[in-house]
């Protein structure tokens, strides 16, 4: 009678969880028209409830039963899976903490989309942090990093060249790379440039993108030769569980096929 009781009790534990994550994604699509990688959360939200389901209604306490040594090797893989993503969360949380460094060479911004030739929000605030970054050091060089995507009329750094000498910066202190397609290129591509152009040795550039994206970019820049910081734009609330919980799986892609 305890261990059935118990077993109920778990089942409503998963069946909450699994509500919350439905709402989240449902709060996402009614605010912000949905967002890339929010349909993680719904269907996270369908596999609680059909799990917490099978332990509150089932004789068993499970919808499909799994033989023991199977079962093992799966809780040893799904362990594993929470350790890695607890441990890369955390750096990737930390990184986001900007740093107020001011010895760079170059200031790296890096492309996040365009809607025709009308930069994305998260372009937008990424123009503006770099902006904030550019009055405290105006004799900086900057890079606009990003090439040309689907509904794009103009490659993101010409978008994002124009916006920046709108708004008072030197056009000769603007270089362009206007080839890149994703994060890696931007750094590679940059760094193709740059070396061309400065042949000084551990060279250091600030980046400035998402807030959680900044590990990810900086890990990236260390494999192509830079010393790099962050100067990140901090994500709205609601979207930080989307954006985190994605960066954790384009930071494995990064690091196993970004070279």
């Amino acid at each position: 009678m305890i261990m059935k009781k118990k077993k109920q009790s778990k089942g409503s534990l998963y069946i909450i969880m699994g509500i919350l994550s439905v709402t989240y994604f449902i709060l996402t699509l009614a605010t912000l028209g949905g967002i890339t990688f929010a349909e993680f959360y719904l269907g996270l939200g369908i596999i609680l409830i059909l799990i917490g389901c099978g332990k509150k209604y089932t004789k068993r306490g499970y919808l499909i039963l799994v033989p023991g040594k199977v079962k093992n090797v799966i809780m040893g893989l799904i362990a594993l899976g929470i350790i890695s993503f607890v441990v890369l969360e955390t750096v990737i949380i930390a990184s986001a903490i900007p740093t107020k460094k001011t010895d760079s060479h170059y200031l790296v911004v890096l492309g996040a989309g365009l809607r025709g030739e009308i930069p994305s929000l998260t372009l937008l605030q990424r123009l503006d942090r770099s902006l904030e970054y550019i009055k405290n050091n105006p004799d900086i060089k900057i890079v606009v990093s990003g090439g040309q995507g689907p509904g794009e009329t103009i490659t993101e750094a010409e978008a994002m060249k124009r916006y920046l000498i709108k708004y008072g910066v030197n056009e000769e202190s603007i270089i362009k790379e206007d080839k890149s397609t994703n994060t890696s290129e931007n750094l590679k591509f940059t760094a193709i440039i740059l070396k061309e152009m400065d042949k000084r040795e551990n060279m250091k550039i600030t980046i400035v993108t998402s807030d959680f994206h900044v590990f990810r970019a900086k890990f990236l820049a260390a494999r192509h030769g830079f010393e790099a910081d962050g100067y990140g734009v901090i994500s709205k609330v609601i979207l930080m569980p989307t954006y985190y919980v994605r960066e954790y799986f384009a930071v494995v892609k990064s690091f196993v096929f970004d070279k």
